[in-house]
């Protein structure tokens, strides 16, 4: 099972090194994902500089196992995060527009 850092601060910070170690994945393919965009350090000039919010581990935990599962490449994998994101988005605000719907529903009975 996976941890959830959802929990954390959104303020919280992770470095480049405890990135790697949480995520389980290669500096090299993080410095990949930095290249493509997919995350961005928050401050820090060099790898042992960097740090992230805490959102990159998730992020950066997805692409891995977008890699390893279905074998996209990094830089395809900036526009599935992307795409993924954007379903989220979508999910929230049908579930939303649900809420509220069934909240109109009720006072016109």
């Amino acid at each position: 099972m996976t941890p959830s850092f959802e929990t954390i601060s959104p303020d919280f910070q992770v470095s480049f090194a405890d990135l790697c170690v949480a995520a389980n994945i290669g500096a090299d393919y993080v410095i990949e994902l930095i290249e493509y965009d997919a995350i961005i350090p928050i401050s820090g000039t060099q790898p042992q500089e960097w740090q992230f919010n805490i959102q990159a581990i998730n992020v950066v935990s997805k692409a891995a196992r977008l890699h390893r599962d279905l074998e996209i490449n990094w830089g395809d994998i900036v526009l599935v995060l992307d795409l993924l994101e954007e379903i989220d988005q979508l999910k929230d605000e049908n579930r939303q527009l649900k809420q509220q719907i069934d909240r109109l529903s009720r006072f016109s009975h």
